[in-house]
Parts: C-alpha cells; structure tokens; sequence
C-alpha cells in the first residue's frame, strides 16, 4: 500500500516542475489552487450550512473563488454559492462592512436595484482551511462574457471582437454609471469596476423544475488525477466547466445589469495602501502608487468601459505575468497614455524611474516601432514598442458600424472627459448622467 501524499504547500507552484497533477485543459480555475488556504473542493450534491445549500450547476469561478447555483431548502429558491479560497477572508471581511453599511443608508429595494443582493454568508471549515460562503441571487453571465451569447456574435471569426450593439451598450453603461453614483453618494469606492463585475439580471428561477438547472456531469467535467497517482484529499475529484445561466437573460429594451463584487472596495474617507484594480483599468495615480486615491479611479476606469463595451476591444492592453513582469506592464501602459491621451506630465516623467529608457532628453520616443496597419505590414523602425494612435483614430477604427462621425465625437469626448490625468478634473458619476449621450 503506497504512502499518503503530503500536505501541499500553501504557495503555488512556480512551474511545472511543482504541479500536483494532470492538466486537463478545462476552462475553469487551475487545479494547483487546491491546497491549503485555497480553493475548497466542491461537487455536485455537495450541501452547506447544515443541508440548507445544495449545489447543482457550476456558474463560474474567479480569481479567489468558485460560484455555484444551489438549492435553498430553507427558503425553497435558488440561490449563487461563492465559496472563497481560505486566504481571501479579510477582503470578504470587508464586503460584508461595505454591504452592511449600504443597507444601513437604503432599503434593500433600492440597493438590489443596483447590486447582486447577498442573500446570506456563512463560514466553512474544510481541507484546505475556513472559507467565507457568500449567497447571492442567481445572475446571468458577465458584461465581458454575454457578448459572446448574442446571435450577431456567434458567427464572428475567432480574433473578431465582440461589441454590443450601440443601445445595449449604453443601456449597461448608464445603469452602471447610477450604480456607481450610488456607490460614491455613500461614501464608497469599488476600484475593482470591469466588464467581469457587471451581471446581467435574469428573471426569477424559483418556479423553475431542479432538473432543467441540473448539471450534467457527464460531458461537463474532467476527471483531476495526481502525477503519482495518489489520491489528493485537498483537491476535487473532478473539475467542471461553468455553465453560465446566459439563456435566461433579458437582451431586449428592459435588460437590467448590476454591479457585483464588493470585495476590493474600501470607504474614501479610508483608502487602502494598495488598491487592487484590473491593470488596463488603472488610473494613472494608481500605476504611481500616490496614496491618496478616490472614487475618482471608478470614473477613469468607468471611461475606459464606455470604450471597450462599444468596440469590443480593450482601450489599454496591458499584461502581465506576476510580480517580476510589473515594471514592463506599468511601461507599457504608461507609454499608451502618452500616446492615446496626451503627453504625460514632466511631473510623471521625473517619478517614472525608467522613463530615460523610452524618451530622450526632448521627450522624444526612442526606437519605437511603427504598425501600418491598414494592411496589417508591420515596418520596424526600432526595437521598442509600437507608437499607438490617438483614442479619436482607434476609436474611428474599431466603432460600430451605427455610430457616425458626429456621435463619435461626442463619445470620444466624453472618454477624454473621464481619462483626465488629474483626478480633481474627472467628472462625478452624477455629472456623467446628465451629459447628452446618457440622456438621449
């Protein structure tokens, strides 16, 4: 009888060479994230909260969590499970304050007109530590996946992007911004607002037979099995694939979205040291790390939105791989904003310790590369990164074919508006409301 594996580190493997076991190439969350203080091992039937919660269909998972639509006993509906890793608590900590807080300023009407509202949460001890289980009302898929649902999209090439049609995307663009103006009256700054945090509303699926919600295991999941070919009480036994609940969604006139996942927002009067914000997302005070930020960092990131739901291409892409690769992304993005805005303050230039690298001493670029990309010719001039266009020509480029040269001056101006280097200069949420694009 061969021995019992060992417990697994708390820290992920760094290659390969530390992996536990076979890839499988699901889409869903990476099977190293189950091990202690990560991921809990979850499967169909599995119940919490003495047998109040029933899991029956994977939703999805992110980056510190898993999500589940379970059956409530208790309260006979259905409801999404979000079972945290064991190492996230004290963000969760803090969602829970800023929910509570909400609904100490508002009924709870009001705030679910706005918010995925938390039906419940709860704590749960299993192998890999004490998870935070979040219970919310079941929502359709996210702003950055429903696209991919609609008929005119499913038949686009694989590197085609994938835009909404003009009046969906202002309708989610203008219940976002009321989401955030709500947010900002109270005092609250949710520095995490990305396509991934706007759900779309679905109606009601509490009358609905368990067994059309039901997830199949068959065809839906991969068998998860250790290099050793020990078992792994840590993790699953299989991984599932996540089946959003995309086809209960309303797209027409009456869609509704609702802003999700509080757990990197913080009160303005207290912002955090570090604020965590997607990187193409980021303000430039947050790339800088200037201590005191404010609710005026959902507006830049709320401008870049505007961009990316009508173009279906981002506005900043920037990547990065991890902790080492920070300084290239922060580069990067840092080189667009010069390029796609305005050029950047001397004030920036003397804080960014590696602008000497990318400009000379007449703030000229140094050996850039050029695209040509009317007919996608690439001519090198230099080694270094390419010299974007301004947001006018990218957004002339990529924009629906229903928005015409008038209107996308208008919206153009109302992204610079909102991409203001200064924060003082951005605009409120309630001051965007009023502007005559939202208003028409």
């Amino acid at each position: 009888m061969s021995s019992p594996p060992l417990t697994p580190s708390v820290e992920l493997p760094r290659s390969s060479k530390g992996d536990r076991f076979l890839q499988t190439g699901t889409a869903c969350e990476w099977s190293e994230e189950y091990r202690p203080n990560g991921l809990h091992p979850i499967h169909f039937g599995d119940t919490f909260k003495e047998n109040q919660y029933t899991v029956i269909r994977k939703l999805g998972n992110g980056a510190f969590s898993t999500v589940w639509l379970a059956l409530d006993k208790l309260k006979k509906r259905y409801a999404a499970l979000k079972v945290t890793t064991a190492k996230s608590s004290p963000s969760i900590d803090k969602e829970l304050a800023i929910y509570q807080q909400l609904s100490r300023d508002a009924t709870s009407v009001i705030i679910s007109k706005y918010f995925v509202t938390l039906l419940d949460h709860f704590k749960m001890t299993g192998p890999n530590g004490t998870h935070q289980c979040l219970v919310y009302e079941p929502m359709g898929p996210t702003a950055a996946s429903m696209r991919n649902h609609l008929g005119e999209n499913k038949v686009l090439r694989p590197l085609e992007p994938r835009r909404y049609p003009k009046w969906m995307a202002k309708i989610i663009l203008k219940q976002t911004l009321t989401g955030l103006e709500f947010l900002h009256k109270h005092g609250i700054v949710h520095s995490d607002l990305s396509p991934g945090n706007i759900l779309f509303s679905i109606p009601s699926l509490d009358a609905m037979k368990e067994g059309r919600l039901k997830q199949n295991e068959a065809g839906t999941t991969d068998s998860l099995r250790r290099l050793d070919g020990k078992q792994d009480k840590w993790a699953p036994r299989y991984l599932a694939v996540g089946q959003s609940l995309h086809e209960y969604v309303n797209i027409g006139p009456n869609l509704q979205v609702k802003i999700s996942d509080l757990a990197s927002a913080f009160f303005a009067h207290s912002p955090p040291k570090s604020v965590v914000t997607p990187l193409g997302l980021r303000a430039p005070e947050l790339i800088f790390h200037e201590p005191a930020v404010d609710a005026s960092i959902d507006i830049w990131a709320f401008g870049c939105l505007v961009y990316e739901l009508l173009t279906g291409t981002a506005l900043f892409c920037v990547e990065s791989l991890g902790d080492e690769e920070r300084d290239g992304a922060d580069d990067d993005h840092l080189l667009d904003l010069n390029d796609v805005l305005e050029p950047l303050p001397d004030a920036w230039l003397k804080k960014w310790e590696r602008a000497d690298k990318w400009f000379g001493t007449n703030r000229e670029r140094l050996n850039p590369r050029a695209a040509e990309t009317g007919d996608f010719k690439i001519e090198e001039i230099g080694d270094g990164p390419f010299i974007n266009d301004p947001l006018e020509t990218l957004f002339d480029q990529n924009k629906p074919k229903d928005i015409d040269a008038t209107e996308a001056e208008v919206i153009t101006r109302l992204i610079r508006q909102t991409l203001q280097y200064e924060p003082a200069k951005r605009p409120t949420a309630a001051q965007l409301l009023e502007h005559p694009w939202f208003r028409d």
